[in-house]
């Protein structure tokens, strides 16, 4: 993937690293980019829906469904398929967060195409972005195949601007990322 073609909503702009702690080396940053995303979609009713990121996670609860869906990227049209038309939406200052709004089509405006969401003229959608090493880990909690790089969880650390200096090794990871998981569950989908 491009470089900032998007941003996951817990470690920023994904990559991938290194991992030197079992041989005693220094982690390091391998890639930038991530072929995959993985999206909670929030279908609001256009007069409930929120404002801006900020009023995303209290309002949250109000939306009418929710979907979470898989996305791979085409490097042949260099978008998200389905269609999110991301070169429009994800490129800018306003996805500082990894939450965003789809904003209706403007073919006048737009550098793409239209996105292939179904969203009725009522409805708002807002977006909560993962990448596929996020998601699992902390949006859905499943035990990670591999013990997470510490410079991974640093990165996640900086971006949602968590305190890092008591994680040292294997011992103290479990406590930060249960704290991430945390911070995650208000961004997830509320149970009916």
């Amino acid at each position: 993937m491009g470089v900032h073609d998007y941003r996951c909503s817990v470690c920023g702009p994904p990559s991938s690293y290194v991992c030197g702690e079992k041989t005693g080396e220094e982690c390091e940053e391998e890639g930038f980019g991530d072929d995959q995303a993985i999206l909670d979609l929030f279908f609001f009713a256009a007069d409930e829906a929120p404002e801006d990121a900020d009023d995303f996670e209290k309002a949250r609860g109000r939306a009418r469904r929710t979907r979470t869906q898989p996305f791979g990227y085409d490097w042949g049209e260099w978008e998200f398929v389905p269609s999110l038309n991301y070169r429009e939406l994800l490129m800018d200052d306003d996805d500082a967060t990894g939450v965003w709004r789809i904003e209706p089509f403007d073919e006048d405006a737009s550098d793409g195409n239209p996105v292939s969401l179904e969203i009725p003229e009522d409805e708002r959608v807002w977006v909560v972005n993962y990448c596929s090493n996020c998601h699992p880990l902390f949006a859905e909690g499943k035990p990670p195949a591999d013990e997470p790089c510490l410079e991974y969880l640093r990165a996640v650390a900086e971006n949602l601007d968590l305190d890092f200096d008591g994680v040292k090794g294997s011992a103290d990871k479990p406590a930060f990322i249960a704290t991430v998981r945390e911070r995650v569950a208000r961004r997830r989908p509320v149970s009916r």
